[in-house]
């Protein structure tokens, strides 16, 4: 017969194992398509009139760096993510990642301007955030040594219909780091 003391001691412990299980089974998803906020859209893009009479043009932050629209997915143990880049007229399909959330690394080949672009890409759940950080190579520097960027997304649901995504690009040479928060509300 089990004392009172060990079967207390069973039961608990149970109970803890059951609640780490249920906990990493709740984790938010983001499967649907997400449009960047009208608020977090006009402030990405500022009219500006230079001085000596060009026209006007738009400057802005980069924001999340994938888009205005957005569409997330889920095939096997990954996520997928696709969003327009080109113009209707391109006839080029939306650019497509895919991300596989246990930590694995992933590579995606993306083909812009004159090759395809390569990107190490990491994902990792930090309690209820997926954190992707992606390994970006940009042009070689003065002295001809290759550069990687680095940038880091972490997306957070907050409620039903709104997902945050903090972009910090890390700077290079010394320069400091960008962080932009971007809030995308589901699309209908």
């Amino acid at each position: 017969m089990i004392s009172y003391p060990v079967r207390v001691f069973f039961v608990m412990a149970a109970l803890a194992l059951h609640g780490t299980h249920a906990a990493a089974q709740t984790r938010p998803t983001f499967e649907g398509t997400w449009q960047l906020s009208n608020a977090d859209a006009n402030a990405q893009r500022t009219t500006i009139v230079a001085a000596a009479g060009d026209g006007a043009f738009k400057v802005g932050d980069m924001g999340s760096g994938w888009g205005t629209t957005v569409t997330f997915s889920r095939r096997a143990n990954r996520l997928i993510l696709e969003y327009p880049y080109f113009g209707a007229y391109d006839l080029m399909a939306p650019l497509h990642y895919e991300f596989a959330p246990d930590g694995d690394e992933v590579i995606n080949e993306i083909t812009l301007g004159p090759g395809v672009t390569r990107l190490r890409t990491r994902a990792q759940w930090r309690a209820d955030s997926l954190v992707i950080t992606t390994q970006q190579p940009v042009p070689a520097d003065v002295a001809g040594n290759n550069v990687v960027a680095e940038i880091r997304r972490v997306l957070t649901r907050a409620g039903t219909d709104t997902l945050h995504i903090i972009t910090t690009r890390v700077g290079i040479a010394g320069a400091p780091n960008n962080t932009v928060r971007s809030v995308y509300v589901r699309k209908p």
